[in-house]
């Protein structure tokens, strides 16, 4: 299995992620964006792509210009019909690469949250009824054409999305770990605005590891629904 994963920041990792693609003895091809002379795999080499999150917008294109180079890569991926997922900027770059916006969310979103699930479809992957994830985001992304809305949170509408049995980008972070959030607070932690949804260092890191094998056979099924998507009919 060869799995192509971007990468926006050197402090946003697979996390749990990783855990999955060795269990599967996967070749991984990291693509770091935020360095000189990255280059994208060739996609019939490649049976899936996953894109991490990051701490810039979508929508930072002059600040980012490899953003826009991103997105035509996306759309490249999804018209080769290959599994896809998208964390977090991730989702919405798979979003915004379909022609969907991303705006401001209600509510800066950083912390342990619940999450719902809104569907009951046969037709797409599914979330427990509901779960307490990691998130951390300002902004939130419409759902694209054809998108099935998959979960939500109090203050996050659009938690999750599927197109087809392919494609699944997610706001939320299901992948992360006590090191993820450790380096994020120490890398990223000015994003912290004062909010009723943006829990105090301490609060993040309090029994994280209880919270993250939590989510782990969640994020495991995902992965496993995707990658096994070329086998379905």
């Amino acid at each position: 299995m060869k799995v192509a994963v971007l990468v926006h920041a050197p402090f946003e990792r697979l996390g749990q992620i990783e855990l999955w693609l060795k269990e599967r003895a996967a070749e991984i091809h990291y693509v770091n964006l935020y360095e000189e002379g990255f280059c994208y795999p060739a996609l019939d080499m490649i049976d899936m792509v996953i894109v991490l999150g990051g701490p810039m917008s979508v929508n930072d294109e002059d600040d980012y210009p490899w953003l826009v180079g991103e997105k035509v890569f996306i759309r490249q991926v999804i018209a080769e019909d290959l599994p896809l997922l998208g964390i977090c900027l991730g989702g919405q770059l798979i979003a915004t690469a379909l022609g969907a916006k991303v705006t401001n969310n209600p509510e800066v979103e950083i912390g342990w949250h619940q999450i719902e699930k809104v569907i009951e479809d046969d037709s797409v992957f599914h979330f427990p009824a509901s779960l307490e994830i990691f998130n951390w985001h300002g902004e939130t992304f419409e759902l694209p054409p054809g998108a099935k809305r998959l979960i939500q949170s109090g203050v996050c509408a659009n938690q999750g999305f599927q197109i087809g049995d392919r494609i699944i980008g997610l706001q939320c972070h299901p992948e992360v770990t006590r090191k993820e959030i450790q380096e994020w607070i120490d890398e990223i932690g000015g994003q912290m605005v004062e909010g009723d949804y943006v829990q105090s260092p301490e609060k993040m890191m309090a029994d994280v590891e209880r919270k993250a094998e939590t989510v782990r056979p969640v994020l495991f099924a995902l992965l496993d629904y995707l990658s096994s998507a070329a086998q379905r009919v």
